[in-house]
């Protein structure tokens, strides 16, 4: 756990990191939000109807807005929403690029710039990697969900949907968290030792992760509760109440930028935690290639000591 104290304390020292975390994916999630409001808004009206819909409370009013050829809101939302996903991706590459360049804190000239253009490339690399294997951990979980599923209709007990359901979302984090840190830790090793051997570096990476539970996994459960402990409380002071002024709605986007202020700060916290962990195995090369070159040993000038010695060992 003090890595993670350490992790909290070096997103102390730059807060104007938390701010860039906070900023940037909200651009896209404000685009496609505006472009879905002024598809829905002219049509519904100023309503107590509009506004349900327009909450997202009505789903299945939303689906008929989806499939009606009288509106633009059918492109938003499914090509939309994978287009903005993919650019939310990309920023987050960009984003972890520039962070770990600027957490290693080696005292250069903008390093959040100079991390995003160096660190790019390499941190996508990984991502892809993790995306493949995550997608491989979907698939096996929907065949065991599945499999489940068919218990439970032999047994006549809906009980094993459930059971089945909680059970492969557990052993789905189990496996995934380790891939997840091994993802971070060898784009930390990339940065911090320029190396490229990304797929070298995760596979690494992740034995350092499986060989020290004891470190990493107290570590990864703080990663994961902290921000459900987050909006758990958001929740519960939310749901009781439904804004119904301009002041009340301002003070319910006040509080929900906020919560996501604050988990920009946790993000933050947690690459410095990962980072103050990495040092702690003494910064191992994870991501050094194979076969590294060694440097040309330049030619030694031969001077007239050198010649006069070697007249000397000739005579003799």
């Amino acid at each position: 756990m003090s890595f993670v104290r350490e992790g909290f304390r070096i997103a102390g020292r730059h807060k104007r990191l938390v701010v860039v975390l906070w900023l940037v994916p909200l651009i896209p999630a404000l685009i496609l939000g505006a472009m879905a409001a002024s598809n829905l808004a002219p049509a519904l009206g100023q309503s107590l109807f509009a506004d349900r819909a327009l909450d997202g409370g009505w789903f299945v009013v939303l689906m008929e807005f989806r499939s009606s050829p009288a509106d633009a809101l059918r492109p938003i939302i499914s090509r939309g929403l994978i287009v903005m996903a993919m650019l939310t991706l990309l920023l987050q590459v960009a984003l972890s690029a520039g962070v770990v360049e600027v957490l290693l804190e080696r005292d250069e000239r903008h390093p959040f710039a100079l991390g995003v253009g160096k660190n790019f490339l390499r941190f996508f690399r990984t991502m892809i990697l993790l995306v493949v294997t995550t997608a491989v951990l979907v698939i096996a979980g929907r065949f065991l969900i599945r499999g489940v599923f068919k218990l439970a209709e032999a047994q006549a007990d809906g009980r094993f949907d459930l059971l089945g359901i909680g059970f492969a979302v557990v052993l789905f984090f189990i496996l995934w968290a380790p891939l997840d840190l091994a993802a971070d830790l060898s784009r930390i090793s990339a940065a911090r030792h320029d190396d490229r051997s990304m797929v070298r570096g995760f596979f690494r990476a992740l034995g350092s992760v499986v060989r020290r539970p004891g470190l990493f996994v107290p570590m990864y459960l703080v990663f994961l509760l902290l921000p459900l402990l987050l909006h758990f409380i958001y929740y519960q002071l939310r749901s009781p109440w439904t804004p119904a002024t301009v002041g009340a709605i301002l003070a319910l986007l006040a509080a929900q930028q906020t919560v996501m202020l604050i988990r920009a700060f946790f993000k933050l916290g947690f690459w410095g935690a990962e980072i103050t962990a990495y040092r702690g195995l003494d910064e191992p090369e994870y991501c050094r290639s194979k076969v590294k070159t060694r440097p040309v040993e330049e030619p030694v000038a031969e001077t007239p000591e050198i010649l006069e010695v070697d007249e000397v060992l000739e005579a003799r």
